[in-house]
């Protein structure tokens, strides 16, 4: 059973990415008199928010997994173990909330995400399956709501320009990661009659690119926005930056990356650099401080690797796949 639930979780396609994207936008958000405990708990809620929805799109799809040949584990797991397990994780996650909100708004906002995650998966909605809305949904849900709602650790926050800039930022960041993870699946799409939008379109990879050129725009604008708290992301962004020029040769064109998780542009500096980065640029006044830039740094712990094999020339997956044989 506990292997159930935790394969159900999908722990993996979030805890590396989206969960400390949300942690690096609640630190370039919140006052650093907001203790590192409260942030570990808006952290835990965001976990079992993700978890909710990955594990609900599991469950929904069960009969289109089926036909595409997709070995998911939610094709086996009885009622009785997802029904709990998807009431215990909304729930949880509601529940968490309210031990960090400043007030109402962050509790209103998990619900909304709880709420949109549902809809982009179970009909009759089905989100999922509405072309471009379903991009923008799955985006909102899974990136720009929760930071939202990590910035209602402080009063007032959804009041100012500030909150909103890391929010939309997010929003285009999930709708490239959207498109990749369509395009990568439109295989098992098409057999199980899933019309996704890299199904009914063939420009997602043009979106992808889209998406990332109002990054270019958006990630500056947030970090102006945010300043002064930002000017360690700043010089982290900088440093990043020389790192991928100087690293350029070994890792292909941005095009070809944009189709990629492994090696997919910025992803290191958005799920390591920066959240570790602000987290250990934080006062260290408490126990909870020195946790918070670890659990940061283990989560972010596959860019670890990815950034040691670059630096020691070893090809990326991309790479394998065109320099290999053909399959």
């Amino acid at each position: 059973m506990t292997a159930s639930v935790i394969h159900l979780s999908r722990w993996r396609e979030w805890a590396h990415s989206k969960l400390t994207f949300v942690a690096a936008a609640a630190l370039l958000l919140v006052s650093s008199g907001t203790s590192a405990l409260r942030l570990l708990a808006m952290v835990g809620t965001v976990a079992l928010w993700a978890a909710f929805g990955y594990g609900l799109n599991d469950v929904a799809d069960r009969e289109h997994d089926e036909r595409a040949g997709k070995q998911k584990l939610a094709k086996s797991t009885p009622v009785s173990v997802w029904a709990p397990f998807l009431v215990l994780t909304a729930g949880g996650s509601l529940g968490v909330s309210f031990l960090w909100a400043a007030d109402a708004a962050a509790p209103a906002l998990v619900t909304a995400g709880l709420a949109l995650a549902t809809a982009y998966s179970v009909p009759p909605l089905r989100l999922k399956e509405r072309a471009a809305a379903g991009l923008v949904a799955g985006a909102a849900a899974q990136w720009s709501v929760p930071v939202l709602a990590a910035s209602a650790v402080e009063l007032g926050s959804l009041t100012r320009a500030a909150t909103w800039s890391p929010a939309v930022l997010g929003l285009a960041i999930g709708i490239r990661w959207m498109a990749i993870h369509q395009l990568q699946d439109t295989v098992f799409d098409r057999r199980a009659g899933v019309r996704t939008y890299a199904f009914a379109r063939d420009d997602a990879a043009q979106v992808a690119l889209a998406a990332f050129a109002a990054e270019l725009i958006l990630l500056p604008a947030a970090l102006a926005l945010t300043w002064p708290r930002s000017r360690p992301a700043v010089v982290a962004l900088v440093l990043w930056i020389l790192l991928s020029a100087l690293m350029r040769h070994r890792r292909g064109s941005v095009r070809a990356r944009l189709t990629s998780y492994d090696d997919t542009p910025l992803a290191g500096y958005y799920f390591l650099v920066l959240p570790v980065t602000l987290a250990l640029s934080r006062p260290l006044s408490s126990t909870g401080s020195f946790v918070l830039p670890a659990v940061l740094l283990i989560l972010g712990s596959p860019y670890v690797v990815r950034l040691a094999r670059y630096l020691f020339d070893v090809p990326t997956s991309h790479q394998l796949v065109k320099e290999g044989p053909d399959r």
